[in-house]
């Protein structure tokens, strides 16, 4: 009975270090990586462009896998069902709207967050001719009568420029069901509206905004960030144009399945830091106006919990 009892326990001793060897080789095959996207567009680029240098580190392919159908639910289906074993990693982007809308049951703890690369923060834009001069502006006149401006936000007005937005007009006592939300076909049909007098502010990302600004059609009234950016010293952010320190935008992220083991989250955590600081990741987020943004395991997993927090605010509070 000894002898039984002994060999057990060095089989299951075994499988542990078996186990624990072949988390830290990771990886030892090729990793599909899930950009719930389209090919060509912002999140296509990071994902390529960190991908490229993971390849670069580790020895191993790194394929991108685009899955832009139903807006990012079907891509983040595919990862969040897959094995959780390091080999199928996905994009972590926001989430939190589509349980509230019905189309997933996504929540924070549906996935193993594993890094953040890059945050874009929402801004709020202007024709350069408009009487609408700050966001104090814009404020004023939404409490007044909340009506009285369109408002240009990205897809079907429920996610990555447009919540901040609604945020803040909520912590200033707007009643954020009588806004006028127009959803536009991207940031650049909105700002064609803008330019034409069709629309009076738009929300979207400041480097979308570039050629307009140059060509001093569009004015930039203020960031949703924690302090303006060295790339837009001139823009100040929302807490300094009014008062309130809201941010938030679209935002990037390396993310598993549910289940992935803390040892292993590690591991693959350090090797996307690797990529991330690397010059010539660094340089190509530059080169398009990217912000590199990085948070950890932990600092992801948190601040996946508060974008749930204000997306089921902001939206509880529209559909009602």
């Amino acid at each position: 009975m000894k002898t039984t009892m002994l060999m057990i326990a060095m089989m299951a001793g075994s499988a542990w270090v078996s186990s624990a060897q072949a988390q830290d080789a990771w990886p030892t095959r090729p990793v599909q990586m899930v950009v719930i996207a389209g090919a060509g567009g912002g999140s296509d680029y990071v994902f390529r462009l960190l991908s490229r240098e993971l390849e670069k580190n580790t020895g191993q392919a790194f394929s991108v896998v685009n899955q832009a159908q139903g807006g990012g639910v079907v891509g983040m289906t595919t990862y969040t069902n897959a094995e959780p074993d390091g080999y199928t990693l996905g994009q972590m982007s926001p989430f939190a709207q589509y349980r509230v809308l019905g189309q997933a049951d996504f929540t924070s703890e549906s996935f193993t967050p594993i890094a953040l690369v890059n945050m874009d923060p929402a801004a709020v834009h202007v024709a350069a001719d408009s009487n609408l001069e700050s966001l104090q502006d814009i404020v004023d006149a939404l409490k007044a009568d909340p009506t009285s401006l369109t408002i240009s936000c990205g897809g079907t007005c429920n996610a990555s420029w447009d919540i901040p937005f609604v945020s803040l007009m909520l912590d200033e006592g707007i009643d954020v069901t009588q806004l006028n939300l127009v959803p536009a076909k991207g940031a650049a049909a909105g700002l064609q509206e803008l330019t034409s007098g069709g629309m009076d502010v738009v929300l979207s990302s400041l480097p979308e905004t570039d050629s307009l600004r140059e060509a001093g059609l569009v004015e930039n009234v203020a960031v949703f960030a924690e302090q303006r950016l060295d790339r837009y010293p001139d823009v100040p952010t929302v807490e300094e144009a009014v008062g309130e320190p809201v941010t938030g935008g679209t935002w990037r992220g390396v993310a598993g399945p549910a289940g992935m083991s803390p040892a292993l989250v590690k591991i693959i955590e350090a090797q996307v830091k690797a990529a991330f600081d690397a010059e010539a990741f660094q340089q190509g987020m530059r080169d398009r106006g990217f912000g590199p943004v990085w948070m950890n395991a932990d600092e992801l997993g948190d601040f996946m919990a508060e974008h749930e927090q204000q997306t089921e605010r902001v939206l509880g509070e529209l559909r009602q």
